[in-house]
């Protein structure tokens, strides 16, 4: 899979492993019990591992010596309350889960319980609902694809948020039934039709009697993220022209070898990786054009 390889899944893990973890963080807060969203900014792994290993978070807690969280004796009117108050603080009308956990005083996990869904503690609050319609899985691919690309290493759940990214990532939850699902999702996708990429050099430009007229030409410029993944991996996320990576500074960009306005198509065997100093420096020159 080269650079879009899953790190091991934590399903596995050892409880006295997530049990010293969770009590790592505790006392790192100085807190005598915590909420999912403490753990989930704080610890080495996700609070749904912990479910998953002891039945429940609170029991989670208990096997780590901590307090259970107060969050369930919490009435419907706290939880609004504070749903309003974290949209005031932010001077919104609405609020993604990611954005309430980074606010509100508890985890979204009582308003889940207590009203079913996200979006009917929103109305019970009297906020607006902040699902983006219209969103393909090729969209939450091509940010994912970005994100993993700006941080140069497999994103975590809590990496998935505004600035980095433009989905929450309970956004992806939501779609994909889990944050490892739309990770698998993802690498599932890339890996759709990468059989044809190649792994040598990159060939050189065609010559230019083997250039398709205008009127030939099959493709178009916009190179889509899938395509963009398979050059990456390909080229190992490397400038062609002076070895630059992203651990060096370096923007990377997709490049037309026989540049698009001299009828370069939009195929894997004509793209490559260039930095961006490389690439602005090109221009629309063939190779050994000067």
């Amino acid at each position: 899979m080269g650079d879009f390889e899953l790190e091991p899944y934590n399903r596995n893990v050892p409880a006295d492993s997530l049990r010293d973890d969770i009590r790592r963080v505790a006392e790192m807060l100085g807190k005598a019990t915590l909420t999912t969203a403490e753990y989930r900014r704080h610890g080495r792994f996700s609070p749904n591992t912990a479910r998953r290993r002891f039945g429940s978070w609170f029991a989670a807690l208990s096997a780590a010596g901590l307090e259970e969280s107060r969050n369930l004796k919490l009435s419907r009117e706290e939880l609004v309350l504070d749903l309003r108050r974290a949209a005031a603080l932010r001077s919104k009308d609405s609020l993604t889960r990611d954005e309430y956990e980074g606010c509100g005083a508890y985890s979204t996990n009582p308003f889940i319980r207590e009203f079913g869904a996200w979006f009917a503690a929103l109305d019970a609050a009297g906020l607006k609902h902040t699902r983006t319609w219209g969103v393909s899985d090729d969209d939450y691919f091509e940010n994912l694809e970005v994100v993993w690309r700006q941080l140069g290493r497999q994103p975590r759940y809590a990496d998935i948020r505004k600035p980095l990214s433009k989905y929450s990532a309970g956004a992806y939850e939501d779609r994909f039934g889990s944050w490892r699902k739309a990770l698998e999702a993802f690498t599932s996708s890339v890996e759709q039709g990468a059989g044809t990429a190649q792994t040598g050099p990159v060939p050189p430009p065609a010559a230019p009697s083997e250039v398709l007229p205008r009127h030939r030409r099959r493709t178009p410029r916009t190179i889509n993220w899938r395509l963009r993944a398979q050059v990456l991996m390909r080229d190992g996320a490397t400038c062609r022209m002076c070895g630059a990576r992203p651990e060096d500074g370096a923007r990377l960009h997709v490049d037309h070898i026989t540049p698009w306005s001299k009828d370069g198509e939009t195929v894997l065997e004509n793209l490559r990786i260039l930095c961006d100093r490389c690439n602005i420096g090109k221009g629309d020159l063939m190779d050994g054009e000067g």
